[in-house]
């Protein structure tokens, strides 16, 4: 369904993303993970065409990326990108249905009944739906994470790209976020592609991964094949330790703090 061939994005004289391929097919459920710096949002930024790659292509059900407009790239993608500060006032319903711009129709784009009927349904399901008259600006950081993701539903992508998604979130509301994710995978479909930092619930939620390190692939694949200690320690730097959760038989990890190994070292 996505798929990302040689891509490659340079900065002045360095290149953040370097020759990344992978695909991704209907119903995937993919994890973006890497280092601070790795190139994560960058490619997240070429594969949905908000900036433009050097070289390499997107092609999005068989149509080249560059090559669709905008209005046609939105009746297919989503995005919700980092929490940002939110500089205009605006209802949280006006801001939801700004999702359903590209299905307007008529002179005067104006909304139909089952414009607002999905817009109620994705508040429901984002569990927004008792802000729906607040303004924007009075919203929490994790309020406005779940309207934005409300707003990005609205649109009924095919593909749905997100950075960073549990940002300003707590432990509670990652879990109710990762869950409606993955429902939307399961129930209906839906192609997501999710840049995380937490690597065990990639690891819950995501059939594959890409591992992302200084803007090339380390590796891509299948989850729980990819995942181990030895490719994390190489992703990040650090030393992991892994055990598998026994409920789901997912692999989960643990860090190995460097004051512990440098005591054992010392005591050697």
């Amino acid at each position: 369904m996505i798929k990302a061939e040689n891509l490659s994005v340079k900065k002045g004289d360095q290149w953040i993303l370097k020759n990344v391929s992978f695909a991704a097919e209907k119903g995937d459920f993919i994890g973006i993970l890497g280092a601070n710096g790795s190139g994560k949002t960058t490619l997240l930024k070429a594969l949905t065409g908000t900036i433009k790659s050097n070289n390499g292509s997107v092609t999005i059900t068989g149509e080249r990326l560059n090559e669709m407009s905008f209005k046609a790239r939105a009746k297919k993608m989503a995005v919700l990108s980092q929490a940002s500060d939110v500089t205009f006032q605006a209802t949280v319903v006006d801001t939801i249905m700004l999702g359903r711009y590209a299905h307007l129709r008529g002179l005067f784009m104006q909304e139909s009944q089952q414009d607002r009927q999905i817009v109620d349904q994705v508040m429901k399901d984002t569990k927004t739906i008792h802000l729906k008259n607040r303004d924007l600006l009075s919203l929490s950081g994790g309020e406005r994470q779940r309207v934005w993701l409300a707003r990005a539903l609205a649109q009924e992508p095919d593909c749905l790209f997100l950075d960073e998604p549990t940002n300003h979130l707590d432990l509670a509301h990652q879990v109710s976020l990762l869950d409606h994710l993955r429902l939307l995978v399961d129930e209906k479909q839906i192609t997501v592609i999710c840049i995380l930092h937490d690597v065990n619930m990639a690891s819950f939620y995501c059939n594959k991964v890409v591992l992302l390190n200084e803007g090339q692939v380390q590796r891509s694949g299948l989850t729980q094949t990819i995942l181990n200690e030895a490719e994390l320690q190489k992703l990040y730097g650090t030393t992991f330790y892994s055990w598998l959760e026994p409920s789901t038989a997912c692999k989960q990890f643990s860090i190995k703090p460097g004051w512990l190994l440098n005591n054992k070292e010392g005591k050697q």
